[in-house]
């Protein structure tokens, strides 16, 4: 099986594998959550922010809410995850839209989805 490519289009990048993509915003949100900050401006907000909006296009994931309240910042938080039924620390990402409302957001996942869009078999 081929490596599936996965186009960011906000940056105009393309990484060569799905793995790759998702490394890289593993580590922006990692650097979110470790410094407690949260992301309002830039590419990397840019990116999430596309990344994001791609994803809920693609699933039909909360594309009312988008269309009511806009995307203002990222945040890197920890939640729990079950895997394997076992319940897992994991950090990810929150958006925080204006109205002043978060939720939590999985780059892997969402990244994923993009992917498989991107590369249809």
């Amino acid at each position: 099986m081929a490596a599936k490519t996965v186009t960011i289009e906000s940056k105009d990048y393309v990484f060569n594998t799905l793995k790759e993509a998702q490394k890289y915003y593993d580590a922006i949100v990692k650097e979110l959550y470790d410094a407690k900050l949260t992301l309002t401006k830039g590419q990397d907000f840019d990116d999430l922010k596309w990344i994001y909006t791609t994803y809920c296009g693609y699933t039909n994931h909360n594309v009312d809410r988008l269309k009511e309240s806009d995307i203002v910042g990222f945040k890197g938080i920890s939640t729990v995850q079950q895997k394997g039924g076992q319940y897992i620390p994991t950090e990810c990402s929150a958006i925080i839209f204006s109205d002043g409302t978060e939720e939590e957001f999985f780059t892997d996942k969402a990244i994923k989805e993009i992917s498989l869009k991107q590369n249809p078999r």
